[in-house]
């Protein structure tokens, strides 16, 4: 028995997807976990997917299309493990992802950890752009300059996302981008290279490639020159595979 993981999920109508999340989890080589789905309102079959494998659900008023942010601090508030897993109902675990995360965290000088992420079922063409930010956050990591890539960490040390004071609000995107720069001072960051998180591609290819990259472009401008961002992600109601 090792360290606990709270597996925090938001949704918002992933009934298409959260099968496929879940038993990903439900295969982990890693049993010390809880999850905790935080729902915003779901009209479709996502709660009673949720519940078909016993997992924690908890109903959160949306407040606005994206609610990430607030989705994931709840979730975080209400769960018990040390280590907080912070993933998107549209990606999958490798089964032993939860293993090996816990054995790099278990470092006291880590504050949080991270590992590569690919498209599921991929274009070359989206491969390569994911390759590409794996790649920039792998060297920002190691320079400790995390300017140089969209960086973030899907698992935080419950004692440092506390005295970081968790993922901010008020932000409309950037807010994982935002917790990774406001939280490195508490430790270090660990790159993981013995397991990849798969992801879903649907809003690259939804945004079309160049308006994904203008778009995260302007998201990147509007925060490190304004510290907000103006324009919101789409209403995850109509990002489906």
């Amino acid at each position: 028995m090792g360290r606990l993981f709270s597996i925090i999920i938001p949704t918002l109508n992933e009934e298409e997807n959260l099968e496929a999340c879940l038993r990903a989890i439900a295969r982990q080589s890693y049993d010390d976990y809880e999850v905790v789905i935080v729902d915003g309102g779901s009209d479709d079959g996502t709660v009673e997917v949720a519940e078909r494998y016993g997992f924690r659900v908890v109903e959160a008023e949306k407040r606005r299309p994206h609610d990430v942010a607030y989705a994931r601090n709840l979730g975080a508030k209400l769960s018990k493990g040390e280590l907080l897993f912070f993933l998107d109902a549209d990606t999958l675990m490798e089964p032993h992802c939860l293993e090996v995360f816990e054995a790099h965290l278990r470092d006291p000088s880590a504050a949080a950890a991270l590992c590569r992420v690919l498209p599921f079922n991929g274009r070359p063409l989206e491969r390569a752009m994911y390759e590409l930010n794996n790649a920039a956050r792998r060297i920002s990591n190691s320079l400790g300059f995390y300017k140089l890539s969209y960086f973030s960490c899907p698992c935080y040390r419950r004692s440092c996302f506390e005295k970081a004071g968790g993922f901010r609000e008020d932000l409309y995107a950037c807010e994982d981008l935002d917790l990774a720069l406001r939280s490195r001072h508490l430790g270090r960051y660990v790159y993981i290279s013995e397991t990849t998180l798969w992801t879903s591609p649907r809003r690259l290819r939804r945004w079309s490639y160049h308006g994904y990259i203008a778009r995260y472009l302007r998201y990147l401008a509007e925060y490190y020159i304004l510290d907000r961002v103006t324009m919101p992600y789409e209403d995850l109601t109509v990002l489906r595979d």
